[in-house]
């Protein structure tokens, strides 16, 4: 769950086309192994998943993390960079921009 006090939330969205697909090479498959495998090295660097779900037929990934740091959130994605097309943007969770949105 976010707290407000750990940072920001970023909503990530990286993609691959069928035919790049990291998972049809061993190569692939060990890079998302490994970058998947290291996510308590991240949380004690700060940065904390806060859920990740894949799109199989649609070859996305969606991942959201919280951090203080956005040096960190950048490179916890860099290992995506060379298989994958995508970005990472600061959200607001519903209730805080509810909230933010009230009449003074």
């Amino acid at each position: 769950m976010a707290n407000k006090d750990d940072g920001t939330i970023y909503m990530g969205l990286w993609r691959h086309t069928p035919e790049t697909c990291p998972g049809r090479s061993k190569e692939g498959a060990d890079m998302l192994s490994g970058f998947w495998a290291r996510r308590a090295d991240w949380e004690r660097k700060g940065v904390k998943i806060l859920g990740a779900w894949v799109t199989v037929t649609g070859h996305g990934y969606y991942i959201v993390v919280q951090s203080k740091d956005f040096a960190a959130v950048t490179e916890f994605f860099l290992p995506l960079c060379p298989t994958q097309t995508g970005d990472f943007v600061p959200v607001l969770t519903m209730d805080d921009w509810i909230e933010m949105n009230k009449p003074a």
